[in-house]
């Protein structure tokens, strides 16, 4: 489907003036034939760009948004229907669009797309936010502010349970619906929240895998020639002995560290919160750096996460390891297990509220019975 192409088109008949208006639209080309999706925008012959935007017009600013969001909303069902292997035809495509363009004040869609955009968040976090809002529209039952109500929330909540595996998966998918469900309320589009009377199970949160002290002195002490594979090790790692997660991993500069009480210090924000961390780099974090002359060698998170599937191979650690892994285990290995206060692990891996951290606590402390169990069968 990537011969699916997409562009805006200003006054296709050429009657535009000074005086007359001409409109504009969304032009879509797939395997030769055309067609033409209305905006709803109509401008004068100079207040339209060679940019392909408005211009000199008192809502440029809302109208260019507007356009904006109608192509980036096209492409993104083009790859909708790309990853489910449905094909593209413009008869979908218009049922798709249906009357976008011509009154976007009643579209909830629209709304989303245009918050989703303008919110000031991690662009991970935009990304899940997007990845609902397809959701939403494949549901198809709540596409204007007039269909959000209890039952259609009650509907979206059963079509979730069906694409989810857990409760917890399906618990997300409202938690970031319900965001702009109360932005719409805070601004008066909608009369009643329908989440006011909904409830939300949360269900269990998923394990978090950590690696054990045997299992990483498994990964310390192998022998690894493959110049990648070791610069994956020792990025890995340097994350099981400062908790960073990769996004903040990607920030980590030893030039704004601080020397305090003979050890060097690092106080950033999270780059998925904003939540201040403190860190202190312990000697074998500090090893790693000194190797590498105080410069890791990051590669992207895909590749990162590939090299550690052959680690966790090549070093005998039957867990499947990822980046959320070594956080996981500073957190519970290298923290917990030692004796750290649970409010200190809290301030260290920068969490916004400490329950995160008591998930910690309680997978350690299960790690703890099942040894209990183990002692009890040998003695």
């Amino acid at each position: 489907m990537n011969n699916v192409s997409v562009r805006l088109v200003f006054d296709r008949k050429h009657v535009a003036t000074k005086k007359h208006q001409a409109s504009v639209q969304v032009e879509v080309t797939y395997q030769r034939k055309r067609k033409y999706f209305g905006t709803g925008i109509k401008l004068y012959a100079d207040q339209w760009g060679k940019d392909l935007k408005v211009k000199n017009h008192p809502q440029s600013l809302v109208f260019n948004q507007k356009l904006n969001d109608m192509i980036s909303g096209i492409h993104d069902y083009v790859y909708q229907l790309s990853t489910q292997k449905i094909p593209f035809t413009f008869e979908r495509l218009d049922q798709h669009l249906g009357n976008y363009g011509a009154d976007t004040t009643k579209s909830f869609l629209h709304f989303m797309r245009k918050r989703i955009n303008e919110r000031q968040i991690a662009e991970s976090t935009r990304i899940k936010h997007k990845c609902v809002l397809k959701a939403l529209e494949e549901f198809g039952k709540i596409k204007n502010f007039s269909d959000i109500c209890y039952e259609n929330i009650k509907a979206y909540d059963e079509f979730a349970k069906k694409r989810c595996k857990h409760q917890s998966s399906v618990y997300n998918y409202h938690k970031i619906l319900k965001i702009f469900v109360r932005e719409a309320h805070a601004a008066q589009l909608i009369s009643v929240d329908p989440y006011q009377n909904f409830k939300l199970e949360r269900g269990k949160s998923t394990v978090r895998r950590f690696l054990t002290k045997e299992e990483l002195a498994k990964i310390e002490v192998r022998r690894i020639d493959d110049i990648s594979l070791n610069r994956v090790r020792d990025v890995f790692l340097f994350c099981c002995y400062t908790g960073l997660a990769y996004a903040d991993l990607k920030e980590f500069d030893f030039k704004d560290a601080i020397m305090t009480n003979g050890m060097y210090r690092i106080r950033y924000n999270r780059v998925k919160t904003g939540t201040p961390y403190n860190i202190s780099l312990m000697d074998k974090a500090m090893d790693i750096l000194r190797k590498y002359d105080f410069k890791l060698p990051i590669i992207s998170n895909q590749k990162y996460n590939a090299y550690l599937k052959v680690l966790g191979a090549f070093c005998g650690v039957k867990k499947r390891l990822t980046s959320h892994v070594a956080r996981h285990t500073f957190a519970t290995t290298i923290t917990l297990a030692n004796g750290v206060r649970i409010e200190v692990v809290s301030k260290m891996l920068g969490h916004t509220n400490i329950r995160t951290t008591q998930l910690y606590a309680h997978i350690y402390q299960a790690e703890v019975d099942k040894e209990f169990e183990r002692l009890n069968n040998i003695v």
